[in-house]
């Protein structure tokens, strides 16, 4: 495809003709030959440059809010002459907000370089980061001729985990709504109750020092939690992602006391450590956030629900 340096090439060489034929003397037929001859050469010898052009994208996996982050773009020729230009159009996808970016940007004596792309980290979500175009210009910058790209890369946007304005002792909602129930098959548990015997209860079970201050049998019944679960529901994120700031400084604090739990949006996410929390919270920047899914309350310990910022127990 010609570019304007293409043009105003041929008009260099109208005017070589024009002086060819004013000047006499043998000026004029070198110069001629030169613009005719070395433009198209330097074209040829820049043509294995431009085919095997690729370029290739990379991205720091995740990163925080409002902190800087960079795309790298990895442009190669494998061959020995630069070119000396080459566009590109830079598409960058939010899966989680839903918009779509669009920018153009020009890189200068392409050999093999590598280009540097401001990300936007001002919101929370997964960039998808894609070349939908990919121009390259010869040496000269006479002819420009398009490469087929499919270079991609994923940026999660992690929000900084917050403390709640107003937020529950997390300690005391979960030490109250603590529900027991027989231990299955019996055995060693911290908790127990003491009850009197029947018919069944093992030997080992029986306490026998209260049991020879009274005159009935008293057993010592194993315990176990019948209520383990804990959930943390995402009912709305609020303005600039103030919930997931809130659910994201929960999640962690269930994790250094740690207490499993599982992180409730469009889908479930167990989680049991810091890594785990970070993986659901991509997990749910992935895709446009939807209401939170059933689940089974019968089992929950405690559920926590985060609406835009507000932590409801």
């Amino acid at each position: 495809m010609p570019t304007f340096h293409f043009f105003l090439y041929l008009a260099a060489v109208a005017a070589a003709y024009v002086f060819r034929l004013a000047y006499i003397g043998w000026f004029g037929p070198y110069l001629m030959g030169a613009l005719c001859l070395l433009p198209p050469a330097l074209v040829l010898f820049s043509l294995p440059s431009m085919l095997r052009l690729s370029a290739a994208l990379s991205a720091p996996e995740t990163v925080s809010r409002g902190s800087h982050a960079e795309l790298c773009i990895h442009f190669k020729t494998g061959a020995l002459l630069p070119l000396s230009r080459v566009n590109i159009v830079l598409q960058v996808e939010n899966r989680y907000d839903g918009e779509v970016k669009k920018q153009k940007y020009s890189y200068a004596g392409v050999l093999a370089s590598t280009g540097h792309v401001p990300l936007p980290t001002e919101l929370c979500g997964m960039l998808s980061c894609t070349v939908t175009r990919l121009e390259c210009r010869d040496l000269l910058g006479l002819i420009a001729i398009r490469r087929r790209c499919t270079a991609k890369a994923v940026c999660t946007v992690l929000p900084r985990p917050l403390q709640p304005d107003k937020c529950p002792d997390i300690d005391a909602c979960l030490e109250t709504s603590v529900q027991l129930k027989p231990k299955y098959g019996g055995g060693y548990s911290e908790e127990h109750e003491l009850r009197e015997y029947r018919p069944g209860d093992t030997v080992n079970s029986i306490h026998w020092k209260l049991s020879s201050k009274t005159d009935e049998i008293i057993v010592r019944e194993a315990l176990e939690q019948a209520n383990n679960q804990v959930f943390l529901v995402l009912s709305r994120p609020g303005e600039k992602d103030r919930g997931l700031e809130c659910l994201y400084w929960l999640s962690l604090q269930l994790c250094n006391k740690e207490i499993p739990h599982v992180i409730v949006s469009g889908r479930m996410y167990p989680v049991g450590n810091e890594d785990e929390s970070a993986a659901a919270l991509c997990g749910i920047l992935s895709a446009p956030l939807s209401p939170p899914c059933r689940f089974d309350r019968s089992h929950a310990r405690c559920v926590f629900t985060l609406s835009d910022g507000e932590v409801r127990v």
